[in-house]
């Protein structure tokens, strides 16, 4: 299982960071970047033509060429975005306070365009489809600012676009699918209370339970949840909806509560790099044909064959509690299911415990490795690759459904939650 996965978040320092970085601390961010990828990176076999050297090369002229933090930040973001991992990004605090003024609603992309999912906006109503931004398709505008958005697929980094408010402007216009024209100034809009699409409740059988998980960010939200499985153990099925859960801690007691059979966490692998190995590699090139003898080949040959070595773990195993919940389990999944709530899923999925509902996760997960610079800086990256127990591929794929299940946006204006109405026959009725 992976230890508690942090969340980097603005913190307050007592003196406002400055907007111009000198060329010594860009170059000192830039190589630590560099280094960090090299020794603790272990997602190589999601980004097979990657050349990190030349790409570092040309990061390293936009970011000493950067004419002020914010051009810094976003080449340093663009950077750690080619990586194509949801567990490895650059940070900083600065940009988001200079630039992260509330944009007042959400986005998100479904098959009939951008849409409007919640606002404060009194011009927008939830299940508006945004076409344009500013004269550009939308569209468009996405494709533009992904490069900074760190994510293991396409469908990971859409989402990403509604966290970072500072990739968008500080005016624009937004013109809907119905014509209507809306001005955005951050600087100056008053946001009211969001609200989004409503959703009607539907009945649920008195032999059902349900229990919804929106977060594994805290010890608490685990407890809350093995309280109301607990409360709910005498009825034959129970629903766990954990949609929009973003992952935390991974809810260990939670799974031994609801599992009724030994199962194996995510097999995964982390890159091994030996100093003298990497040595030997780096002189066979430079070796001229006369000096490799037989005795000196075999010799390069054999480390050559730890280019590029792993270490694999092959996942703990785990039982369940004696007096853990033995009926049914329907578990609701959505593609902002990430990280921790992702290890709480996949048992289900690969014991088949549980019948999955919705669609597939985030697929994003490892256990990432840490640095701060100590000026509102930071940045993570991911040091442990997930593969499914039997050796099938997670990263940037996630765990997919049994039964797929998705609201349209017809569905949505009309407060209908298919999935959910979904689990609930499944549970009941077995179809």
């Amino acid at each position: 299982m992976a230890l508690a996965c942090v969340i980097l978040v603005p913190t307050a320092f007592g003196q406002a960071e400055p907007a111009q970085l000198t060329a010594a601390e860009k170059s000192w961010i830039a190589t630590k970047l560099y280094a960090s990828i090299q020794l603790y990176f272990s997602h190589w076999e999601g980004v097979p033509d990657f050349d990190l050297d030349r790409a570092f090369r040309d990061y390293l002229g936009r970011a000493m060429s950067a004419p002020d933090r914010r051009a810094f930040d976003l080449a340093s973001m663009e950077f750690m975005s080619e990586l194509h991992n949801g567990h490895s990004g650059f940070f900083d605090d600065w940009l988001s306070k200079e630039y992260g003024k509330p944009l007042g609603f959400t986005l998100e992309s479904l098959p009939e365009g951008w849409v409007v999912t919640e606002t404060g906006v009194k011009e927008l109503e939830p299940g508006d489809v945004v076409n344009e931004i500013s004269g550009r398709p939308f569209e468009a505008f996405y494709r533009e600012q992904a490069r900074y958005i760190a994510g293991s697929s396409d469908r990971s980094r859409r989402g990403g676009l509604n966290w970072a408010p500072f990739l968008w402007p500080e005016q624009f216009e937004l013109v809907l699918a119905s014509g209507k024209h809306v001005q955005i100034n951050r600087q100056t809009q008053k946001i009211g209370p969001s609200h989004g699409l409503s959703t009607r409740q539907p009945q649920f059988p008195a032999d059902l339970g349900y229990v919804a998980v929106r977060s594994f960010e805290s010890a608490k939200n685990e407890q809350e949840a093995i309280a109301a499985v607990r409360a709910k153990s005498s009825v034959p099925a129970l629903i766990v909806d954990v949609r929009g859960n973003g992952g935390g801690t991974t809810p260990t007691q939670l799974m031994r509560t609801l599992m009724d059979r030994p199962w194996q966490d995510f097999s995964a692998t982390t890159q091994i790099f030996i100093s003298d190995i990497a040595a030997n590699n780096s002189v066979r090139p430079l070796l001229p044909s006369s000096e490799l003898t037989d005795y000196l080949r075999g010799q390069l040959d054999q480390t050559g064959n730890f280019e590029g070595a792993e270490l694999r773990y092959p996942g703990e195993r785990y039982e369940p509690l004696p007096t853990s919940y033995r009926g049914k389990v329907v578990i609701l999944i959505d593609r902002y299911c990430a990280s921790a709530c992702e290890d709480f899923v996949e048992p289900f999925a690969s014991t088949h415990r549980g019948l999955l509902v919705g669609e597939a996760t985030e697929g994003s997960s490892g256990q990432p490795f840490y640095y701060e610079f100590g000026n509102g800086m930071s940045f993570r990256v991911s040091s442990r690759r997930y593969h499914l127990p039997d050796g099938r591929p997670f990263e940037g794929v996630g765990l997919t459904p049994d039964v797929e299940a998705h609201s349209t946006l017809g569905d949505l204006v009309a407060g209908r939650d298919v999935p959910l109405e979904r689990a609930i026959s499944l549970a009941v009725q077995g179809k």
